[in-house]
């Protein structure tokens, strides 16, 4: 009878078992992180209603770009958020970015409202606050304000520069420490944009017109 070597066949089996867990655990390992990177990643789903909010613009002085308020003069102007439907999502974890045209500046619970603002600041302590509520975390049904610092009036000038043909009002941004700042004229379209700071990614973006 022929006897087969069964010597090989161990160490062949071995290998194999060996080949096998490693890329059971590999597989197990690229899962893992894979569902790690995805939960960093991954930012609130939320549908907002986005509307301008004006109380009042006044200036005194329509001839430079400075806001010349009246000194009684207060205005709580702004962008009014309404969270439609979705995820919720906390205040200090997002920033809202606003362009007309090529400039744009952003704004976050963080920045610090300046001085000499048209703001009701006993009222208003941040640029982004909740309405009917101080728990910052907006969930369906809440609505929430970007603020607006400032506002001015401005004369309109004909082609010559020489004759008024009307007023341009505008809302302004300057928070503490920036480099400049930021305007947006009643009347213009321009685009507004919801961030997760922790994902950088955008939870909404769309249009508005101040009128």
């Amino acid at each position: 009878m022929k006897q087969m070597n069964e010597e090989a066949v161990s160490p062949v089996v071995g290998v194999m078992l060996m080949l096998v867990v490693t890329i059971i655990i590999a597989a197990v390992v690229s899962g893992f992180a894979g569902g790690l990177a995805s939960d960093q990643s991954k930012a609130p789903q939320a549908t907002l209603g986005v509307k301008g909010m004006i109380e009042g613009i006044e200036d005194e002085d329509l001839t430079n770009y400075d806001p010349d308020n009246p000194p009684t003069f207060e205005a709580d102007n702004g962008l009014l958020f309404e969270h439609k439907g979705g995820d919720g999502f906390g205040l200090s974890d997002i920033v809202i970015q606003l362009q007309c045209q090529d400039t744009k500046t952003t704004i976050g619970l963080d920045d610090t409202i300046p001085s000499g603002t048209c703001l009701n600041t006993t009222e208003v302590t941040a640029y982004l606050m909740e309405i009917g509520d101080s728990d910052g975390f907006i969930t369906p049904g809440d609505k929430f304000m970007l603020y607006a610092d400032n506002c001015r009036i401005e004369d309109v000038y004909d082609s010559t520069w020489t004759t008024v043909i009307g007023e341009a009002k505008v809302l302004s941004w300057y928070p503490g420490g920036a480099a400049g700042g930021f305007a947006v004229y009643l009347n213009t379209k321009c685009e507004y944009k919801v961030i997760d700071k922790a994902s950088g990614k955008v939870i909404q973006t769309g249009n508005f017109v101040l009128s």
